[in-house]
């Protein structure tokens, strides 16, 4: 976050689990009236200001960034320069599912 600061940005978005996020300062994407492109409020999108009001109460809509854009093929071939790792569920994984699909009114 500090560097993101140092680097000019004056917000951070970020999609996760709130029990990761909420405790470094994020709060819920509906406070600052930041929506996706369906006009929804997504539970785990969370920002953070790094200045201090500079969302200023209006409506903001959050768009992908185009490095977001992950080929499948890509994302395989990096997962296979990496170290094996044996697979295995989390509990997480249900919980960030839970909270990536579901929708604050």
């Amino acid at each position: 976050l500090q560097r993101a600061a140092e680097m000019g940005y004056d917000a951070v978005v970020i999609v996760g689990s709130p029990a990761n996020y909420v405790h470094l300062g994020f709060q819920s994407c509906r406070r600052y009236d930041i929506c996706v492109e369906n006009g929804k409020y997504p539970a785990a999108m969370m920002v953070k200001e790094l200045i201090p009001d500079v969302l200023d109460g209006r409506k903001w809509f959050y768009h992908d960034s185009p490095v977001m854009q992950i080929e499948e093929q890509d994302a395989q071939r990096f997962d296979e320069s990496l170290e094996p790792m044996e697979k295995k569920y989390q509990t997480s994984q249900e919980e960030f599912y839970i909270h990536s699909h579901a929708v604050l009114q």
